[in-house]
């Protein structure tokens, strides 16, 4: 399919922009549209398709300005990997230093109840329209819906991580009669009730043994999902069966991903294809478009610019891993030199290293740059896999799947009797060290501390470390476990007084 494109997208909203979940998202009822004038030709499910995909690359990437897209929020900046940059504002310190607000912005989620809103109007109507044009084929119709139970679950999958408890809301909101306000259902219960329900009623509606589109939700992303769903929920089982599935599905150029060796990864030479042209690598699973030309500026709390970023580099990770002898991936993942204008800048979505970053003036500006920010690949999958292996108690094939992704990093293997991984919890810690550096800036790493019950045993040194910093009392992460998720927004408490707030934020 094409690019996600703003002029598409216009022509999806007129159709969807009346498909938000309750009055409290913001979003108009469909009684104030005519909704049989839409879904009655190939081009209206193609339209309300890029509507999906659109509103979710406006809540992940952003809309074109500012630091608005909360993929790096969520997935990275209350992590080790950064800290609070030299620009940063009250939102950026609150995220780095566990002291979160029911007034921080990304603590919204509307911004993917917008995304769910639409995926629900699309699987309501998109059957109608095989009544008005034969272009709609089945296979048109079960792709564009399994993408759709895809697209919802992922969706619910990140509430359900980030902020807990969620509402849930499968249907179109196309009456005034429907309650609006409606309360948060159980973190389990959502998972177990709508996440992998949808997610296996995509998968059955997918075409299988497809050559994947890297833009889109295909057999392989969603097979990903399953399996990262599982990972989440410690069934390590059942995210082994998915991983399986994975492998045997095609990736973009039309091989299968196979998952038998090192051989079916990206090249150690070439292995910055995957985050500046993931169309010509066969390890992309699913990337998130953004043109410039028609998106604007995908303005990361991160990205290059000229001016400095809000986050930065934490200086541990910083200070170590560019020491690390023979890892190809440093210099090409963020800006490594020193002092302001540097380490507050990831390179891996540009085509620059820091070997020739010029900073100031002379930086290359953001908005010229096309970004399209990881969700699923290769490598991640297989450091998933190795981590279900051995928690699955198999070290052998767990420490071959760990050492394709060290040896291709340009690392020298590790022995199955190294002294680093003599137990199955130091094991994962190896793992979860490489899950770290591969898949830096790429929305894992604060997902990964939470769902291994790192997040204390890792982020209490280092949010120690930044209060003396700031010269703020040291109370480390602290001992209330309820603050690794997020607050409700104010506002969102506000518009539906059926929610409460996560408990630590009361």
């Amino acid at each position: 399919m094409k690019k996600v494109q703003l002029y598409i997208v216009a022509l999806a909203i007129a159709a969807v922009s009346a498909t938000g979940c309750k009055k409290f998202l913001d979003e108009k009822p469909l009684t104030q549209v005519l909704v049989e004038n839409y879904f009655k030709s190939l081009n209206d499910v193609n339209a309300s398709m890029a509507g999906v995909y659109g509103a979710f690359q406006e809540a992940m990437t952003g809309t074109g300005s500012g630091f608005s897209g909360y993929y790096h929020y969520w997935g990275e900046s209350r992590s080790d990997n950064f800290d609070k940059g030299q620009y940063g504002g009250s939102v950026d310190l609150e995220l780095t230093m566990n002291q979160l607000t029911s007034t921080n912005r990304t603590a919204n989620w509307t911004v993917l109840y917008k995304t769910i809103g639409r995926a629900n109007t699309c699987i309501k109507f998109i059957p109608q329209a095989q009544q008005y044009d034969n272009r709609v084929t089945n296979t048109i119709r079960d792709n564009s819906i399994a993408q759709c139970y895809a697209m919802r679950a992922i969706c619910y999958f990140y509430i359900v991580r980030v902020w807990g408890d969620a509402v849930v809301w499968t249907e179109p909101y196309d009456d005034y009669t429907q309650p609006s306000r409606i309360p948060r259902s159980g973190k389990d219960s959502v998972i177990d009730n709508q996440i992998i329900p949808d997610l296996q009623k995509a998968y059955s509606l997918i075409q299988k043994n497809q050559t994947a589109n890297v833009w889109y939700l295909n057999e392989a992303a969603i097979c990903a999902a399953l399996a990262d769903v599982y990972m989440w929920k410690k069934d390590y089982n059942n995210a082994v069966a998915w991983i399986q599935k994975v492998f045997a599905a095609k990736g973009p150029l039309g091989a299968v991903l196979s998952g038998t060796s090192g051989a079916n990864l990206e090249p150690s030479a070439t292995w910055k294809r995957l985050f500046t042209s993931p169309t010509a690598t066969n390890e992309a699973i699913w990337s998130i478009n953004w043109d410039f030309t028609y998106n604007d500026c995908a303005c990361l709390p991160i990205s290059i610019a000229t001016s400095n970023n809000p986050l930065a580099v934490d200086v541990s990770i910083h200070s170590t891993w560019k020491t690390r002898s023979g890892d190809i991936r440093p210099k090409w993942t963020y800006d490594t030199l020193t002092g302001t204008g540097h380490i507050d800048k990831v390179v891996k979505y540009y085509n620059i290293t820091n070997n020739s970053f010029p900073t100031g003036t002379g930086a290359p500006l953001a908005n010229t740059y096309n970004v399209y920010l990881v969700m699923y690949r290769l490598g991640d999958v297989y450091l998933s896999y190795a981590e279900a292996l051995n928690k699955l108690h198999d070290k052998t094939n767990s420490l071959k799947y760990l050492n394709f992704i060290r040896v291709r990093a340009g690392l020298t293997a590790l022995d199955i009797n190294d002294a680093s991984i003599a137990t199955e919890d130091m094991m994962e810690d190896v793992i979860l060290q490489e899950r770290q550096y591969e898949l830096f800036a790429e929305g894992k790493r604060w997902f990964d501390l939470v769902r291994t019950n790192h997040v204390k045993k890792i982020m209490d040194p280092i949010i120690t470390r930044r209060q003396i910093s700031y010269g703020s009392p040291v109370t480390g992460f602290g001992d209330d476990a309820g603050k690794i998720l997020w607050p409700v927004l104010r506002q969102n408490l506000e518009d539906n007084k059926a929610l409460k707030q996560n408990s630590s934020y009361n």
